[in-house]
C-alpha cells in the first residue's frame, strides 16, 4: 500500500482524519475555533476513553506531519497490535508457537476488522480482547495454588488491565463481562468460590483506571453526549454469526423469526461481519456438541486451552445469547449509554474464544490424521488444512488496505473530490479568504444527508488545509447553540434585503462555499442570483463545490420588515426565525413544544427607540380549564407576562422592548415560557398525544410612537 494515499475518504473515516488534522494543531484537539465558526468545534462529546488508540495516532501523525500518512501508519500499527496481542495470549494457553502464528493472523484479519477499519477505526483496534483472555490462565493458576496475592503482583495482569481500561469504554465493558462470566463458570465447574474475588481484582483495577476518564468527560461535557438512540431499539441489532445462521432459513428452521430479523438488517447498524465462516461454524458446533470437547482432568490440571474448554464453550453460548434480539445486549445500553448499538463490539471476544475452542478441536483432528495417514503425511495434511482454514476465515480482509486504495482511486467521485478540495483551497489562498460559510448549514455532531450530500463532508477542506492555518470554517457548530441557530436564520432569510450583508458585518464571513451535491440546478441558480446581486464574486467553480467571495460593503436597509405581519405558517416569512422548541408548521402557524419556545429578532435597522412586538397567538386550557400565563424574556431578561382570555382562540398580545435590550447588530432571542409547562393536546383532541406550549400564528414589529 502507499502511505500517502487514503484507504477511505468518506463516512466515519472522516473522524479519524479529522482527529489527525487536529493533532497537527496541538493543543487545540478538544475545542477549536478553526471549525465550527462562529462558535468552535467541541469534541468533548467523543468517546476519548479509547486513549491508547488516539495516542498511537497522535504519534504517527505528529511524527510524519501528514494526516493521510499518519492515518495509514496508525492502521498498520493496530493490525500489528491485534496480531501481537493474539499471539501473546495464545502462547499463554500453551498452544504451539506456529499454531499461535496462524491463530494470530486469523484474529488480526477477521472480517469484523475489515468492516471496522473502513469506518469506526478505533473499534478496529480490538487488541484488548485477547489481553482479557490472557489474564484467565494466570488467575486460574493463582486460585488453584491458593495464592490470590500473586495476582496483585503479576506485572502481566497489571499491564493488561491498564491497556484494556485505556482502550475504550466498549472493549473495557466486554472485558468486564468476560471476566465476570468466566469467574461464575469456573466457580460452578470447580466448586471453588475463590474465582469470584480473583476475577474481581482485574475488574476492579480496570474500573479504577477507566472511571476517572469517564468522570472527566462527564464533567467537562455534560451537555454534549452526541446523538442519543433509544435503549429499547438496541437489542434488535447485532445478531449475525456469519452467514451460517442465515442458511437455516433455507431449511425451514425458524423461518418467521429469521424473516423478521432479515427485515431489520441493512436499515441501520448491526450488520457487521462476524469472525468469519470457520470460527462461526466452530462456535456453533461447540455450542451444540460441547460434550465432545475434552474436559478438565482435575483441579491440578494445567490451565491451558483444553482445560478451560468448558468455560470457553459456555462463553460462546453467552456471546450468542448476548447478541440475540432482546438478549443480554440490553445490559450495555442500560448501564452505559443508549447511543451505540454495542452488540457487535463483542465480536473480537467471540472470535478469540472461538479460536481457543478451534485449537482444542484441531489438536484432535491432527492426531486423527496422523493415525490414519502416518505422522509425516498426516502432519503435512494438517498444516495445509490449517493454513487453508485460516485463509478462508480471513478472506474478507486479504490485501485489505491496498485493495481499498485501488478501489478508491478507481472511483470518479474520489478524483473529483480531491480536485475540488485542492482548487477550493488554492482559490481561497489566492483571494486571501479566511472566514468561510459552508452551505448547506448543518449542525454537529449528526445531521441527516441532504440529497447526495453528507454533512460530514464539510470537514474535508479543513482536513486537507495546511497545519496551523488561520482559516476558519463554519461546519462543526453544535446543534442548538445560539451561533448556529442565528447562522441558520440568516441563511433562511437570504432573500431579504441585507441578510447576506449581515454575514460580512456581524459574523466576519468573507466567503461562501456551496456544496453542489445538496442542491438541484434551480436552487444553485437561486443562490448564484442572490450572491451576485449582493456583489459576491465567484472565485472557484468545479463539479463538487462553488466558492464565492463576499463584498465588504455594508447595507443601510433594515433587515427585519417593519409594520408588517410575518406568518409562522408553513412557508411563512417567520419560519426561518423560529428557533428551538417548535413543532413543524401547520397551515395556520406553529405549536410550541416543551417548556420554552424561542424565536429570533434581527437587530439591524431597528433604530434606537423602543420596539412594539405584536404576537398573534392562541393557547390551550389545562384539564381544569385554566389557561397558563406566558412569561416573555428578552435574552433571558423577564420583561412581561401575558395571558389569553379564551382557549384555542386567536388573540393579539403586545410587548414593548426597551432599546437597552437591543444590540445594534446580530439577533435578539425572545423566549416564551408557559407557566407550569406545556399542556397535553389530548385535553382538546383525545387522539393527539403531543405536549403543546403556545400557538404562534404571526408576528409584527413596530417602532414605539409610530
Amino acid at each position: 500500500m502507499r502511505l500517502d494515499v487514503p484507504t477511505n475518504l468518506w463516512g466515519d473515516r472522516i473522524f479519524l482524519l479529522l482527529h489527525g488534522r487536529l493533532f497537527l494543531d496541538w493543543p487545540h484537539i478538544f475545542r477549536t475555533d478553526a471549525v465550527g465558526f462562529p462558535d468552535g468545534l467541541d469534541l468533548f462529546g467523543f468517546p476519548f476513553t479509547d486513549f491508547t488508540e488516539r495516542l498511537l495516532q497522535f504519534l504517527t501523525t505528529r511524527l510524519t506531519g501528514d494526516v493521510i500518512v499518519g492515518a495509514n501508519l496508525y492502521l498498520i500499527l493496530i493490525v500489528a497490535a491485534n496480531f501481537a496481542a493474539a499471539f501473546w495470549a495464545l502462547r499463554g494457553f500453551q498452544i504451539r508457537a506456529w499454531w499461535c502464528l496462524a491463530g494470530a493472523f486469523a484474529f488480526a484479519f477477521i472480517p469484523y476488522f475489515a468492516r471496522r477499519s473502513t469506518g469506526h477505526d478505533y473499534l478496529a483496534a480490538y487488541y484488548a480482547a485477547p489481553l482479557a483472555f490472557l489474564i484467565l490462565p494466570r488467575i486460574v493458576t493463582a486460585v488453584r495454588d491458593q495464592s490470590l496475592a500473586r495476582i496483585a503482583k503479576d506485572p502481566v495482569t497489571l499491564a493488561c488491565c491498564v491497556i484494556i481500561a485505556t482502550s475504550g469504554i466498549y472493549y473495557s465493558f466486554f472485558a468486564l463481562l468476560t471476566w465476570g462470566f468466566a469467574g461464575l463458570a469456573l466457580a460452578a465447574q470447580e466448586r471453588n468460590w475463590r474465582y469470584l474475588p480473583a476475577m474481581a481484582f482485574p475488574a476492579g483495577l480496570t474500573l479504577v483506571v477507566l472511571v476517572p476518564i469517564l468522570v472527566f468527560f462527564a464533567v467537562v461535557a455534560p451537555d454534549n453526549a452526541g446523538t442519543a438512540r433509544l435503549a429499547a431499539e438496541q437489542p434488535l441489532y447485532g445478531f449475525r454469526i456469519s452467514d451460517v445462521i442465515l442458511r437455516l432459513q433455507q431449511l425451514g428452521v425458524a423461518r418467521n423469526a429469521l424473516q423478521n430479523y432479515m427485515a431489520i438488517r441493512g436499515t441501520t447498524e448491526g450488520v457487521d461481519a462476524w469472525p468469519g465462516p470457520v470460527l462461526s461454524v466452530c462456535a456453533l458446533l461447540a455450542a451444540l456438541f460441547g460434550a465432545v470437547m475434552p474436559r478438565r482432568r482435575g483441579p491440578g490440571a494445567r490451565p491451558d486451552y483444553e482445560g478451560l474448554a468448558p468455560t470457553f464453550i459456555a462463553y460462546l453460548v453467552f456471546c450468542m445469547i448476548y447478541c440475540a434480539p432482546f438478549g443480554l445486549g440490553l445490559i450495555f445500553n442500560l448501564l452505559i449509554a443508549p447511543e451505540i448499538r454495542a452488540q457487535n463490539r463483542i465480536a473480537p471476544f467471540f472470535a478469540f474464544a472461538a479460536l481457543l475452542v478451534f485449537f482444542g478441536l484441531w489438536r484432535h483432528a491432527v492426531l486423527w490424521l496422523q493415525s490414519r495417514l502416518g505422522r509425516s503425511i498426516g502432519g503435512m495434511t494438517a498444516t495445509v488444512g490449517l493454513v487453508a482454514l485460516v485463509l478462508i476465515n480471513s478472506a474478507g480482509s486479504q490485501a485489505l488496505f491496498a485493495g481499498q486504495q485501488r478501489a478508491l482511486q478507481r472511483q470518479p467521485a474520489f478524483a473529483a473530490e480531491m480536485t475540488s478540495i485542492r482548487s477550493a483551497l488554492a482559490a481561497a489562498d489566492a483571494a486571501g479568504l479566511q472566514w468561510i460559510l459552508q452551505l448547506p448549514t448543518a449542525p454537529w455532531p449528526e445531521a441527516p444527508p441532504i440529497r447526495d450530500f453528507k454533512p460530514y463532508d464539510h470537514f474535508l477542506p479543513f482536513i486537507f488545509s495546511p497545519p496551523g492555518s488561520s482559516r476558519h470554517w463554519s461546519y462543526g457548530a453544535l446543534e442548538g447553540t445560539d451561533g448556529l441557530s442565528r447562522l441558520e436564520a440568516l441563511v433562511g432569510i437570504a432573500t431579504w434585503p441585507c441578510a447576506l450583508a449581515e454575514l460580512s458585518s456581524s459574523y466576519n464571513f468573507d466567503a461562501v462555499l456551496i456544496d453542489r451535491r445538496a442542491y438541484d440546478a434551480g436552487e444553485l441558480a437561486a443562490w448564484d442570483s442572490r450572491l451576485t446581486a449582493f456583489g459576491a464574486r465567484l472565485v472557484n467553480d468545479d463539479p463538487v463545490r462553488r466558492l464565492y467571495r463576499l463584498p465588504t460593503s455594508g447595507c443601510s436597509q433594515p433587515l427585519l420588515p417593519l409594520d408588517r405581519w410575518l406568518s409562522a405558517a408553513a412557508g411563512g416569512e417567520l419560519e426561518p426565525l423560529l428557533h428551538r422548541g417548535w413543532y413543524p408548521p401547520e397551515p395556520w402557524g406553529r405549536w410550541g413544544m416543551g417548556a420554552t419556545q424561542r424565536l429570533l429578532l434581527p437587530n439591524r435597522g431597528l433604530g434606537g427607540r423602543s420596539l412594539v412586538l405584536d404576537l398573534r397567538m392562541m393557547q390551550l386550557a389545562d384539564k381544569h380549564g385554566r389557561i397558563p400565563r406566558v412569561e416573555v424574556r428578552i435574552d433571558q431578561t423577564l420583561i412581561a407576562t401575558i395571558s389569553a382570555a379564551r382557549p384555542m382562540q386567536p388573540e393579539e398580545q403586545r410587548i414593548v422592548i426597551p432599546p437597552t435590550l437591543l444590540p445594534q447588530t446580530g439577533f435578539t432571542t425572545i423566549e416564551l415560557t408557559p407557566e407550569g409547562g406545556p399542556i397535553p393536546a389530548s385535553s382538546v383532541s383525545p387522539e393527539d398525544n403531543r405536549l403543546l406550549g403556545v400557538g404562534l400564528m404571526a408576528l409584527r414589529v413596530q417602532e414605539a410612537g409610530r
